[in-house]
């Protein structure tokens, strides 16, 4: 079959993040056209690792095999690039005395958890301590790593409002490096503690240092559920999905992560990971954890709405609604991120900008 006559199947491809072990019934065309989506939603590690625990692809036509080869070949480059880094990282922080921690992709690989496997990453997601922000930037720009170019305002935007640094970019390797301080905007309507999350950050091999279970689940729902647009985004849940089936086979972490949600103030973003982790991909959870998170629920009405605009926006059931249940949910997200003045101005600025 020639492969021009593939396409992606989002639908399908959720259908089998709810149920891998449908791989196994899937005609050559349909594995064929969930490579296709997975590969769109950047989930290829996930789905060939889902391949391999299902014994899928064994016996599949010449043609579908040798995209199989192809995609195995590009995820291994994927993790390979990102652990690559990291290493560069960890040299270059050699002898600083305050601590880094690695965030989202990059951390998922160094703890080699399971959205780690076959990760696409965009950027290196680092944090530290606000005040250790300039040592760490010096240290940063030595070992080759440059500001992007940005006008006045955005790199104003950055510096005042953001919790991190503007992007840089290695003025060799071309890698994209993202210097935190917080894991919220500075301007956003929740403001969860970095120092908390630095002091519980766990060391996975020597100096270098990940969230600990608890709060790596709280800002990956924090990403995704404020500070996030949502739209294309069914990796993210993957991710939470992963994570909770990973951490939460004991009584203790779920005690840790309400615990934490409360003192972090992120009890809404929780609950909407583990609503939305159980509705789309049945994401185990007990149901005292889910009684006791249901507390941090918004309006029935309000709920009602993310219901449509999420499930709408994540699974893309049709062209138009799921572009304006996306743009709903941007709008959100800012409103979020902005106090109304401030997001009433920046949204002005980019709508002149873009005109």
């Amino acid at each position: 079959m020639p492969r021009l006559e593939v396409a992606p199947d989002l639908q399908l491809l959720v259908r089998v993040l709810r149920a891998p072990q449908q791989l196994r019934d899937l005609s050559a065309r349909q594995l064929s056209r969930v490579i296709d989506a997975a590969d769109h939603a950047r989930l290829l590690g996930w789905l060939l690792a889902q391949a391999d625990a299902h014994h899928v692809g064994l016996d599949c036509p010449e043609w579908l095999s040798d995209r199989v080869v192809t995609a195995r070949a590009r995820v291994h480059e994927y993790e390979r690039a990102v652990r690559w880094e990291i290493d560069r990282l960890n040299r270059a922080f050699v002898g600083v005395e305050f601590p880094w921690i690695l965030l989202k992709g990059a951390a998922y690989i160094a703890a080699t958890l399971p959205p780690g496997r076959g990760r696409r990453v965009a950027d290196i997601d680092v944090l530290v301590p606000h005040d250790r922000l300039a040592e760490a930037e010096t240290v940063i720009r030595s070992h080759g790593w440059e500001f992007v170019e940005l006008d006045p305002y955005d790199r104003r935007f950055y510096l005042e409002w953001m919790h991190e640094l503007p992007p840089m970019v290695h003025r060799e390797r071309r890698s994209i490096l993202d210097l935190h301080h917080g894991i919220l905007p500075q301007t956003s309507r929740l403001s969860p503690s970095s120092a908390r999350l630095i002091e519980r950050a766990l060391s996975i091999d020597g100096r270098i240092r990940v969230l600990c279970p608890a709060h790596m689940v709280l800002h990956a729902a924090a990403h995704l559920f404020h500070d996030g647009e949502i739209a294309g985004a069914i990796r993210d849940v993957v991710d939470l999905d992963g994570l909770l089936r990973c951490f939460g086979g004991t009584q203790d972490f779920w005690e840790d992560f309400i615990g934490e949600a409360r003192a972090l103030e992120l009890t809404r973003p929780a609950y909407y990971a583990v609503r939305y982790a159980r509705r789309l991909l049945d994401t185990p959870v007990p149901p005292d954890v889910v009684a006791t998170i249901d507390a941090a629920a918004p309006s029935l009405t309000v709920q009602r709405l993310m219901d449509a605009l999420v499930e709408t926006t994540l699974v893309a059931k049709s062209g138009g609604l799921s572009s304006a249940a996306g743009l709903a949910l941007y709008v959100r997200s800012h409103w979020l991120r902005m106090p109304p003045l401030l997001l009433a101005r920046h949204l002005l600025r980019k709508g002149m900008r873009r005109a």
